[in-house]
């Protein structure tokens, strides 16, 4: 079994209590500010890769025309849909789908709560090429050294390691930071953002 389809049965089966599990009052309010930080820009078309479940929809008001999510996630985007029905939904990783849709592009691009650790190196700069001209982005990849061991076997997180280039995400985006457990990558102005040290 390739890595990719390890982490899509990973997050298949997942989907049947996540919205469970962080209901918690402490993840709660990690995504209140999240998104203190982030709403403000969340604006026009929205591609939100690794949708997941919704989050985005649940702390910002979309238009339905305007919103694509992707996930390869049948399980977590079944759940989405049932949540926000409507909104536009592509079982697909980023890859599959930046080949199959080369032109597209979006006002606001998301990649919340550590999805982008999964896309190819080669991806990043992909991700900027599907902006609009005055668009943001906020990208959201497991900081060094933190990957969520309550989903993952050591092997998984190995190879999660081995996809993550720190060097390359510092290089390749304009503004990092980090927020809790992951590092952020935005090119939403430095003064809306509680700026740290890069990784």
């Amino acid at each position: 079994m390739s890595e990719q389809d390890r982490v899509q049965a990973i997050y298949d089966e997942f989907a049947k209590t996540y919205d469970e599990h962080y209901s918690a009052d402490s993840f709660k309010e990690e995504d209140v500010e999240l998104f203190k930080i982030l709403s403000p820009w969340v604006r026009g078309t929205v591609l939100d890769l690794g949708c997941g479940t919704g989050l985005t929809l649940a702390y910002n008001q979309v238009a339905k025309e305007d919103y694509l999510g992707i996930d390869p996630s049948e399980g977590m985007l079944s759940k989405h849909a049932s949540k926000f029905p409507g909104y536009s939904l592509v079982q697909s990783t980023f890859e599959e789908w930046d080949k199959a849709q080369p032109e597209a592009k979006y006002d606001t691009i998301l990649g919340l709560y550590g999805a982008p650790s999964y896309f190819d190196k080669e991806s990043y700069a992909r991700v900027l090429e599907r902006l609009s001209p005055k668009g943001h982005y906020f990208l959201m990849f497991y900081k060094p050294g933190y990957f969520p061991a309550h989903i993952y076997t050591p092997e998984d997180i190995e190879a999660a390691k081995e996809r993550i280039d720190y060097d390359l995400i510092n290089s390749t985006f304009e503004n990092t930071f980090i927020f809790t457990s992951y590092l952020v990558a935005t090119n939403i102005p430095k003064e809306y953002l509680p700026i740290g040290n890069k990784a």
